[in-house]
């Protein structure tokens, strides 16, 4: 592929953004590489989850690349990524995102749609569409679930002249973990290959589904859904084999299914 670079470590597939030159943004190129290698993780049973990160040292994402944008139009890039966003959002499978360096615009996407965010020490967050005439707003509803609205305010409204660094982020709880950036992403693909180990794919997935499509609804009704839920697994091999290592007093052997 042109703009990523795709691995496989054992059943976590790796996606790197791989476009240091242009702060890793996003073109069409880009978008086109990044949605079949997505299906292809949704479609692989042998993959449980996903890890996206990005190359170089300085930037992970600084959104669309608005070089593109001025030759192209403005009108017919300005929702490229949203096609993406919408499947990472329906995605069950667990999706980690290790930040490395500064993360922008939209490249907010991967921090929105993520479930685990992980980021270095020298990570930024900021959001400067206002500042070149574009509407935050598919980013700022994403962040509106995960930090609270007072900073999220501060950041769209005042575009890049704030930035929140990586102690901040941790603070308001926008990243879990913060790491060194020679440790960043192997640190996160621990955490991704422990879920794999250790937790039943089926029921990380159930868990996953239920508290996001809980988020849509008022607490009764999330709380009955979540009972529907809970049932896709009733019956699954997984769960048989989850109580009979914990009886045998053995780490399961787990094949979603």
């Amino acid at each position: 592929m042109d703009t990523l670079l795709v691995e496989k470590r054992e059943r976590v597939l790796v996606i790197t953004l791989n476009r240091p030159e242009a702060g890793n943004a996003f073109n069409t190129r880009m978008v086109e590489e990044f949605t079949q290698t997505w299906q292809d993780f949704l479609q692989d049973d042998d993959l449980w989850v996903a890890v996206i990160t990005a190359a170089g040292t300085r930037f992970f994402c600084t959104g669309i690349d608005l070089r593109e944008a001025s030759a192209v139009g403005v009108t017919r890039t300005g929702d490229i990524w949203l096609p993406v966003s919408r499947l990472m959002h329906d995605t069950w499978k667990p999706v980690l995102c290790a930040v490395n360096g500064i993360c922008c615009g939209g490249g907010l996407h991967f921090v929105c749609d993520a479930d685990i965010v992980t980021a270095s020490e020298n990570a930024e967050f900021f959001d400067p569409h206002v500042n070149v005439g574009y509407i935050s707003g598919w980013e700022a509803v994403g962040l509106s679930r995960r930090i609270p609205l007072s900073y999220l305010f501060r950041m769209v409204l005042s575009g890049r002249s704030y930035r929140l660094k990586a102690q901040d982020a941790w603070r308001i709880g926008l990243v879990t973990d913060i790491f060194p950036q020679e440790d960043l992403l192997p640190r996160t693909l621990e955490m991704a290959q422990r879920i794999t180990r250790e937790c039943a794919p089926l029921a990380v997935r159930g868990t996953k589904k239920a508290i996001k499509r809980g988020l849509d609804l008022g607490l009764r009704d999330a709380l009955d859904m979540s009972g529907y839920i809970i049932k896709e697994v009733w019956g699954t091999e997984d769960m048989a084999e989850g109580a009979r290592a914990f009886v045998e007093k053995r780490p399961p052997v787990w094949k979603a299914r």
